[in-house]
């Protein structure tokens, strides 16, 4: 028999990223990352017991991976990937003779991409004949009830055990219809009570396990047990300072907060409450300069929707976003650690500016991007590379500043990895405005869980992405206003307008009486693209 089911909605052809897997005493957890959601049918062939996906309409099925690593103890015995066209089907040979429970995954804020989750069961449906009758196919005698009893698992909800269980109790006919004989039936009702029974233990224990770990935050919080780290000395202390009439605008987004929580390490610290306490410490550091002006995208415990935090930026007129956050790992695992820092992937940059377009929202784009994609409305093509050439330059400065980030955090913590890493990321997707992500260590390490709660080691965080903002400041955009002052001084145009919202290079032209293509050779411009607050120097 094959149970075939479908799923998601798909809009553009998507790419396969990544498969993994880990395993525990109750499951085998398989997770298939993808970039987009994708469009896929399962099958399940008992008599193989051979479980089959197919992810429909993959961009490069040929670089999807080959299949998964699997430990000893898992249910699955082996992966194979083929190929159909388009499509990719993953063959999951199983050992237990249940199909797996199969759902879907949304990005997090955090950069996940869509998730595919695959949790077979580690354990082995019983097929030995009832030593009553050798043609019925009860699991066990009732002498071994509670060993033929599959176990309850946390991640399964009722009613999915109860359907496992069935399964288990009950034979396949030839037309796929299962049924019980009498004496199936009556060791099936009886394990159905003992497996209501266990699982409500296991949602009492659930409860009373809840309620310790928050009683360990709260004396976390008020300093009992929390010595096995010690806290940071503190970095300089911060004072505010004028800002300067057109200053450099940060705009810092602590991710999470208020109904989402983000990740929870074991000892209660919760990740909404971190990238808060480190976002309003950098908004202190960045305050302290007075070319630079900080505006939180939230500065208390509230829920921002993902697609509002690029918005609040574009708003506050933001030159650079900076979104804090704190990983995780969903693994039995807590050796993964370090910082990482995120920038957009060049497929999702494409896919939204598409939306963009395609919604006719590019008037809200910084500077003048927008104002020239409204003029070229008759010419779709012109209109869409101005777009791609502001998104090109917003990822490129973005992968910049990381790098100044990363060299400045590598001096005090430990870097998972040493450059920017591209993903497909909600909040990081406006094309008019630099943007990346920083992880600023692992919730689920229990040393960085401990390490991200101490104020001291968060204001070192802060400072340290300070210093390479700072860093980043001084090698690229302040050079580049220089080099202008420069050229007009040389040039003695005494003329250096600065750049008003709505402003375009063809508005500009008119209004002073010269070309686009004179603006761009005097100004050295490799784009239209221009940026409140931009100065440019008029030709003669």
């Amino acid at each position: 028999m094959f149970i075939i089911l479908m799923c998601g909605h798909q809009t553009f052809a998507l790419e396969i990223e990544g498969m993994r897997a880990y395993s525990n005493n109750d499951k085998t957890r398989i997770v298939i990352d993808l970039d987009e959601k994708a469009v896929y049918t399962t099958a399940y062939h008992n008599k193989d017991n051979l479980f089959i996906i197919r992810i429909k309409n993959v961009s490069e099925p040929k670089v999807a991976p080959q299949g998964v690593k699997l430990s000893n103890k898992s249910s699955v015995s082996g992966v194979t990937r083929v190929l159909d066209g388009q499509d990719v089907r993953y063959l999951f040979t199983t050992k237990s003779g249940y199909p797996p429970q199969v759902f879907t995954l949304a990005p997090r804020a955090d950069n996940q991409n869509f998730r595919i989750v695959l949790d077979f069961v580690n354990i082995q449906r019983d097929s030995s004949p009832s030593p009553q009758k050798k043609t019925e196919r009860a699991p066990s005698s009732s002498a071994n009830a509670s060993e033929s009893l599959p176990a309850v698992h946390s991640n399964s909800s009722l009613a999915t055990q109860e359907r496992d269980l069935f399964i288990a109790y009950s034979t396949e006919g030839k037309d796929g219809i299962r049924s019980m004989s009498p004496s199936q039936a009556k060791e099936y009702n009886e394990k159905l009570k003992e497996l209501r029974a266990r699982y409500a233990k296991q949602q009492q224990e659930a409860k009373a396990d809840e309620k310790k770990a928050k009683s360990e935050a709260r004396n976390q919080t008020a300093g009992k047990g929390s010595d096995t780290v010690q806290d940071s000395a503190a970095p300089p202390e911060p004072v505010e300072v004028k800002s300067v009439d057109k200053p450099f605008i940060i705009a810092v987004d602590p991710g999470h907060g208020g109904k989402d929580p983000g990740a929870i390490g074991k000892h209660g610290v919760r990740e909404k409450n971190v990238t808060l306490a480190i976002a309003k410490a950098l908004a202190g550091y960045i305050n302290s300069n007075k070319i630079f002006r900080a505006v939180l995208v939230r500065d208390r415990d509230v829920f921002v929707d993902l697609d509002r935090r690029s918005e609040i930026a574009r708003k506050k007129k933001a030159d650079i976003l900076i979104s804090i956050h704190a990983d995780s790992v969903a693994s039995s695992s807590s050796s993964a650690r370090g910082v990482s820092v995120w920038v957009l992937s060049g497929n999702r940059a494409e896919r939204e500016n598409k939306k963009l377009l395609r919604d006719n929202k590019q008037n809200r784009l910084i500077g003048g991007a927008g104002e020239v994609i409204s003029e070229s409305e008759q010419n779709p093509y012109l209109a869409a590379t101005i777009l791609d050439m502001s998104s090109s330059t917003s990822r490129s400065e973005g992968y910049l500043l990381g790098n100044e980030i990363l060299n400045s955090l590598g001096k005090f913590t430990r870097l998972r990895k040493t450059s920017p890493i591209h993903a497909s990321l909600a909040v990081l997707k406006a094309p008019d405005i630099p943007s990346l992500l920083i992880e600023t260590g692992f919730l689920s390490n229990s040393t960085e869980e401990l390490q991200l709660s101490k104020p001291n080691y968060q204001k070192q965080i802060a400072y340290h992405i300070f210093k390479g903002i700072e860093e980043y400041y001084r090698k690229y955009p302040a050079k580049k206003i220089e080099t202008r002052r420069e050229t007009a001084r040389r040039a003695n145009a005494g003329s250096v307008i600065t750049v008003k919202k709505g402003d375009s290079l063809s508005l500009i032209a008119r209004r002073y009486g010269t070309t686009v293509a004179a603006l761009r050779k005097t100004n050295s411009l490799k784009s239209d693209v221009l940026k409140v607050g931009q100065e440019l120097v008029l030709p003669k």
